[in-house]
């Protein structure tokens, strides 16, 4: 029998004065905050919200609703990071990256992009993420928080599995998600795998994962597997896990952060939302 997939959604910390920068973590399926003291990298509260599959709307009057509910619409961020979670995206050699063709690449590998707007991402100095934003949605960023930066999801796990210490012997990155993953391979500190999949039971989870080892001729025996999101140490995915692959263990932020304002949380839940000033 399938099991789903849980994920902890528990609020850390509290909304605090002493916050300067926000960062967003922003899908079709959730929206996750994370307010910080950017000069002392304290995060302050990191929150979640889940959208309702149920209820009609735009993607943006989700993050409306969102932002209003928690009140971050009502402070002056310094800075606001966006990690934008979407399936329309596609890489490129940079050597072959022409920005005047990046739309036509981008419907010719993941589809139309309709009148999305296309942005870019560099993820190494040889890689490039193209992707698609829905304009209304960007618009809505663009007014509610003027000067933020967006980047895609990928392309901030990419440059932290790159540039990160904690994660620099790694050779496998997962990201959990609730319904999706993403995964990053390195081979000799390059880039052979930047992906995202759509799950639903921790068996498609296992499949995914088991399914890149064996197409990059990695042996789970000897492999080491780092895993970030919000997912207990001890939950039945982990445990499946580490029933077929040896090396295993759980996301540490970076040096420099102060947890004190988030006690109890643990280092690898909302990774990518902290840790994202660090792939700047």
């Amino acid at each position: 029998m399938s099991s789903e997939i849980h994920t902890n959604q528990t609020s850390f910390g509290k909304l605090s004065d002493e916050a300067d920068s926000l960062v967003i973590e922003l899908s079709g399926l959730a929206i996750n905050f994370c307010e910080l003291n950017h000069a002392l990298n304290k995060p302050l509260y990191t929150a979640h919200y889940e959208i309702d599959k149920t209820s009609p709307g735009l993607l943006k009057e989700h993050f409306i609703n969102a932002v209003k509910h928690f009140q971050f619409s009502k402070k002056n961020y310094r800075f606001v990071s966006v990690n934008f979670f979407t399936e329309f995206f596609t890489l490129c050699p940079s050597p072959f990256y022409d920005p005047d063709d990046s739309r036509v690449l981008l419907d010719f590998n993941a589809g139309k992009t309709g009148d999305a707007i296309v942005l870019t991402d560099d993820i190494t100095h040889d890689i490039k993420l193209i992707y698609a934003i829905d304009e209304q949605l960007k618009s809505t960023l663009d007014l509610v928080f003027p000067h933020h930066q967006v980047k895609h999801s990928l392309s901030v796990l990419s440059q932290l599995a790159m540039h990160a210490e904690d994660l620099a012997k790694d050779n496998v990155i997962l990201t959990i998600y609730n319904g999706y993953i993403e995964l990053i391979i390195k081979e000799e500190s390059k880039l052979v795998l930047v992906n995202q999949f759509r799950v639903q039971t921790q068996e498609d989870v296992l499949y995914y994962v088991l399914f890149a080892l064996e197409q990059y001729h990695l042996n789970p025996t000897s492999v080491s597997l780092c895993i970030i999101g919000n997912i207990d140490s001890n939950s039945p995915l982990i445990v499946t896990l580490k029933k077929y692959i040896k090396n295993i263990r759980l996301g540490i932020g970076h040096k420099s952060i102060d947890w004190k304002g988030v006690e109890g949380m643990p280092q690898h839940f909302n990774y990518s939302l902290i840790n994202r000033a660090f792939c700047e």
